[in-house]
């Protein structure tokens, strides 16, 4: 997961003009040539390198691991931009997730997983792209964390990674066909307008399914308005993705607010997701989210609370039931230089009622004889690891 274009993105995604502050993660977008301001034209490689010691257990049973993209995703990119003059841009991006520690690809079904898109782009018209590409929700700086795929709660609880008999699946147990938007979106065409008045933008994005007599024909929808004045951001989204219960489609409707204030010396963070499967029965999740980043010289400290709870869910006998999580997720970081650094990670998340959402890829104990998974559960997760960006 792309990690922390924070509000020195949106700077240079509203406007430049807007900054009256530095804000503290600019230093950490140096290495990231969509972002840095410093690519007028040309092609770019950049990357990431991230490994770390990490260790978790949960009912009883722990694990010694190292771990890739416990602060950064590994990964490794090509940006490209020509000017066509008249004020008009071509721009692409293919970018590309794998594991520091084994060397495999982060998804073994896609060569380009994280991004693959074309496009133009106008500070007088707005942009259009198409391809694979971050969607609609939220952005991904909304947690302290970078909603990294590893040591963030933000990314296990908010995205409901629930273990089921069946597996793991997104929001599976507010019922059949509920599911999650993924950060970044197959066969997405987005477009975002111009800047107004230097604050404010729009991103409009819809997805097709690419699947022949598929009713409806896309897979994903939504809008994003972002306004951002130099040290605060302020997000709204609105988006449907449909699921499946086995005999239909469901649309899922998913909703999020998020603020991010970032003076420099002190950035704060919060946010409301709601996700509501469109089949009656089915349940509705809320998720409610708190962070802070305190930076002091080369030292960083950093905190998120991530809440889920639901109403209308239901247990495998069919009877109401009480469904929901707390999550708490700590970190520090020692910058060696503007690329190089050192962290350490440690959170858990504390199911209650039926909830059995995972943390870290480390899957809850199961029942004896069976793979339904145990309630109750907290699993827990530390890491010490560094990263390099280039």
């Amino acid at each position: 997961m792309k990690r922390r274009f924070a509000l020195g993105a949106a700077c240079l995604v509203l406007g430049a003009g807007n900054a009256r502050a530095v804000p503290y993660q600019d230093v950490l977008l140096a290495a990231v040539p969509e972002y840095n301001g410093r690519m007028t034209e040309g092609v770019a490689l950049y990357g990431s390198l991230d490994m770390g010691i990490n260790y978790q257990t949960v009912g009883g049973r722990s694990l010694w691991q190292t771990q890739s993209g416990g602060e950064w995703t590994s990964k490794f990119g090509l940006f490209g931009r020509e000017n066509l003059g008249g004020g008009w841009r071509a721009e692409f991006n293919l970018e590309s997730g794998f594991l520091a520690n084994s060397g495999a690809q982060q998804d073994a079904q896609s060569t380009y997983n994280r991004q693959s898109w074309v496009g133009l782009s106008s500070d007088s018209y707005g942009r259009l792209r198409f391809g694979k590409q971050i969607g609609t929700a939220l952005p991904l700086f909304i947690d302290v964390f970078g909603t990294v795929g590893t040591n963030s709660v933000y990314t296990w609880l908010g995205a409901a990674a629930v273990q089921t008999s069946r597996g793991v699946g997104y929001n599976s147990d507010l019922g059949p066909g509920a599911t999650q938007l993924p950060a970044r979106i197959d066969n997405a065409i987005t477009y975002r307008t111009p800047i107004v008045a230097g604050t404010t933008s729009l991103m409009l994005m819809i997805a097709p399914s690419n699947v022949a007599g598929r009713a409806p024909a896309a897979s994903a929808q939504g809008a994003l308005l972002q306004w951002y004045n130099g040290t605060t951001y302020l997000a709204a989204s609105y988006n449907q993705t449909w699921g499946t219960d086995g005999a239909s489609t469901v649309r899922n409707d998913l909703y999020g607010l998020g603020v991010v204030h970032d003076t420099g010396r002190l950035v704060l963070s919060a946010s409301f997701n709601q996700y509501a499967p469109k089949l009656a029965g089915d349940g509705i999740a809320r998720v409610y989210t708190v962070g802070t980043i305190v930076p002091f010289g080369v030292h960083a400290i950093r905190a998120s609370v991530v809440y889920r709870d639901t109403s209308g869910v239901r247990d495998a006998a069919g009877q109401p039931a009480k469904d929901s999580a707390l999550g708490v997720m700590l970190g520090y970081d020692y910058l060696l230089s503007k690329r190089t650094g050192l962290y350490a990670r440690a959170g858990f998340i504390r199911n209650y009622g039926i909830s059995t959402v995972l943390l870290n890829g480390n899957p809850l104990p199961t029942e004896p004889g069976s793979t339904v998974p145990r309630t109750g559960m907290t699993p827990v997760t530390m890491s010490l690891g560094m990263y390099h960006n280039f």
